[in-house]
């Protein structure tokens, strides 16, 4: 995590929840309101868990164990790499290793994952992330999914499962993406480019690297170092990491089989 603020005015982040799995925890995400969120282990489980009601945070918070609300054993057959909740919050999308995506409703009312599961089969890879946009044309969920093998990112229609895009520009693994609404979103990947795609183009409108033919950085000091802070450690190496949507708080993976809640206070005098 990385912070722009003086060291006067740095925020420090204390951990407030962990959860501690039997194997490494590779995957978490929020759903749209910030009250849930949800892990994915090496297992093959999907955790969903309560936010704290915390509303005051000093510097000696006692760590609490996650509040676990529903655990989905042996979902998918390999490790849980990525996952997605959707805009309405009604669906959870997990990508796995074993090559597959699990679409899997969850019942906001009583915050239960539900036994109403669609398989979808696109990749010929490991599945590394995956991202909800919506149809505004038909009011339907799409999911954007992008992994190993082929190199492509599949569009795939949630209702039906059904794959309605493969788009092609990548030349290698794709690890991130990114949406921000409407038709656009970003992929980022092992070939050392992001793109900008327009789903309404039916392929990429842009395209970053960070290096030059002849060396040098592109605009924006792509190569050049950021200035960083260290906000949270874990035992091992972190594997994810993601914000609340609203709150400065966030949550980390880690190959120490742990996923911790960090939340923001104001330094100490």
């Amino acid at each position: 995590m990385t912070s722009n603020k003086s060291k006067n005015e740095q925020l420090a982040f204390v951990r407030v929840a962990d959860l501690q799995e039997t194997a490494p925890i590779r995957a978490a995400c929020f759903n749209p309101t910030g009250d849930l969120y949800a892990v994915g282990s090496n297992s093959n489980t999907i955790w969903v868990c309560e936010l704290p009601d915390i509303t005051a945070i000093t510097s000696e918070q006692r760590v609490a164990p996650a509040l676990v609300v529903d655990k989905r054993e042996r979902l998918h057959k390999l490790p849980v790499s990525c996952l997605a909740w959707n805009p309405s919050g009604e669906l959870i999308a997990s990508g796995s290793n074993d090559k597959t995506i699990k679409l899997t409703k969850f019942n906001s009312s009583t915050s239960r994952l539900t036994h109403t599961e669609m398989l979808v089969k696109v990749h010929d890879g490991a599945v590394r992330d995956v991202t909800f946009m919506e149809d505004t044309s038909s009011c339907t969920s799409l999911l954007i999914s992008g992994g190993a093998g082929d190199c492509k990112i599949y569009v795939t229609d949630c209702d039906t499962g059904v794959p309605i895009k493969a788009l092609s520009g990548h030349t290698g693994s794709i690890l991130s993406l990114y949406t921000w609404g409407g038709a656009m979103f970003a992929s980022g990947s092992h070939d050392k480019t992001i793109r900008f795609w327009d789903l309404r183009s039916g392929s990429f409108i842009h395209k970053i690297s960070p290096i030059r033919p002849d060396g040098g950085t592109s605009p924006g000091d792509l190569g050049d170092k950021l200035p960083t802070s260290v906000v949270a450690e874990h035992d091992d190496k972190v594997i994810k990491a993601c914000w609340h949507p609203s709150k400065l708080a966030f949550i980390s993976t880690s190959a120490d089989k742990m996923a911790s809640l960090w939340w923001a206070h104001p330094p100490t005098t």
